[in-house]
């Protein structure tokens, strides 16, 4: 049930428009880019497995290079591994806006974390299949 707006509160769409964040120009994409720095940051510093699969893409990179896989294999690799990313990224605002919500257990609220920690889960199978399809031709190549 929505509530009714209080004399002294003004929405969102005004207190933004307040700040002109909606105008363009340089100093609104600066800003921006302020903000996606700090959501990266805030991932990095609180979600343990952004960093987990940080370390992976690291790996993933250095077989590449040893490996001398071709271009499209290189498109291949780096799209899946912004997938992965940015699939955390998501399941990451998804999580702190349930936690802002609620501190108490809800049905729906642990279907939300869920199924954004399932979307990482599919997303994290397809990179895995993907990489498996480029590497392990070459790492049973070294055993011939």
């Amino acid at each position: 049930m929505a509530s009714k707006k209080k004399d002294n509160e003004i929405s969102r769409g005004e207190y933004v428009e307040s700040l002109n964040l909606k105008k363009l120009g340089f100093k609104r994409m600066l800003k921006s880019f302020k903000f996606s720095f700090e959501g990266l940051k805030y991932a990095y510093l609180h979600e343990q497995s952004l960093t987990l699969h940080l370390i992976v893409m690291f790996i993933v990179i250095a077989c590449a290079i040893i490996f001398q896989i071709s271009t499209m294999q290189w498109v291949m690799i780096i799209v899946v591994g912004a997938l992965i990313i940015s699939a955390e990224l998501f399941n990451t605002s998804i999580e702190a806006v349930v936690d802002m919500i609620t501190s108490e257990y809800h049905p729906k609220a642990k279907a939300a974390k869920d199924t954004a920690s399932a979307a990482c889960f599919v997303t994290d199978l397809i990179a895995f299949s993907m990489w498996i399809y480029v590497f392990l031709p070459k790492i049973l190549a070294l055993f011939r």
